[in-house]
């Protein structure tokens, strides 16, 4: 299962898959993996199906890269993970394939592919992949983060376009290519590799801290109250000082409308929870109001309809 390279001067290398692994095992051999090699993270499937995943690392001084590929599943770091295992790192992940939830203290992303999110992997999240899982992840010290942030603060994740018809960021997208073509190449040179890593992170914080579109404030604002049964397209556009016609243009050229990236947010949100073993006794009522919902019957039919099952029975497959 592990592969580490042999020659000296490259950086270590380690591969592993649950295709030999029985069945029963192959969750708590993923979680064993992922802390040694990656990031340590609390780990369930939401079907009855077996797990089946795979992952290549590559690791440098003081940066890891990662390919990861995997079938349905939730992965968690809580308050109390985090105190058992804690990493000391800032990670960003690149989706490749297939939507997924990213729920944090203070609101839920939902990632779509093309899109990569930078969070401090200390701070607590849930990420949940109903589809499956294919990415790239890089991590990086937090003492080299701040660094390169030149002292910013990072509590809460920002989103960049790697790979997107509107638009992308060309420092984002150069990385991604660095991690895929390092983890493919046989003979590299650790330090330029690094090197280069480093020089495009730090362009990428610079433009994030140069960043102030009112699109990115308007789902800032969703991301932050989307808990406010209230909250209305009005409320929006006067956070971001725009008038609601103008709202409503910043959303259609991103292919949504104010409405359904609302409706996105509450529903990813609710999912989290549903699947979240710290929220396995909460009321699916309570669960509703939380995400923003007035009705439990109005959940659960949004729901069903965005999901195809109903929260009781995301609920069971993510217990069983």
């Amino acid at each position: 299962m592990l592969d580490p390279s042999e020659s000296p001067d490259a950086p270590k290398v380690l591969r592993f898959s649950t295709a030999r692994i029985p069945v029963g095992h192959r969750v708590e051999h993923w979680e064993s993996h992922n802390a040694k090699a990656l990031i340590g993270l609390d780990i369930r499937t939401i079907e009855n199906t077996p797990l089946v995943a795979e992952e290549v690392n590559l690791h440098f001084p003081a940066m890891r890269f990662a390919r990861v590929k995997g079938s349905s599943q939730v992965v968690e770091r809580s308050e109390q993970f985090i105190a058992e295992h804690p990493t000391g790192d800032v990670a960003m992940f690149f989706a490749l394939g297939g939507e997924a939830f990213f729920y944090h203290p203070t609101g839920m992303i939902l990632l779509k592919p093309g899109q990569a999110v930078l969070y401090d992997a200390d701070r607590p999240f849930l990420r949940g992949f109903a589809a499956g899982l294919r990415e790239l992840v890089l991590t990086i010290p937090r003492e080299e983060y701040i660094r390169l942030s030149h002292g910013a603060s990072l509590k809460e994740p920002v989103i960049f376009e790697f790979s997107s018809p509107t638009g992308l960021d060309p420092a984002a997208a150069g990385l991604a290519s660095l991690i895929n073509s390092a983890l493919d190449r046989r003979e590299l040179d650790p330090q330029q590799v690094e090197q280069e890593a480093f020089g495009l992170v730090e362009q990428l914080l610079a433009r994030a801290r140069g960043t102030s579109s009112a699109y990115r404030l308007a789902r800032d604002v969703i991301e932050r109250r989307f808990n406010s049964p209230g909250l209305s397209r009005a409320d929006v556009a006067s956070a971001v000082g725009v008038s609601e016609r103008q709202l409503t243009r910043l959303f259609a050229a991103h292919d949504e409308s104010f409405a359904e990236r609302l409706l996105a947010h509450r529903l990813q949100a609710a999912e989290a929870l549903l699947v979240s073993n710290t929220e396995a006794a909460t009321p699916i009522s309570e669960i509703a109001a939380r995400c923003g919902f007035s009705s439990q019957a109005h959940f659960s039919r949004a729901f069903k309809a965005h999901t195809g099952v109903t929260p009781s029975e995301l609920r069971r497959a993510g217990t069983a």
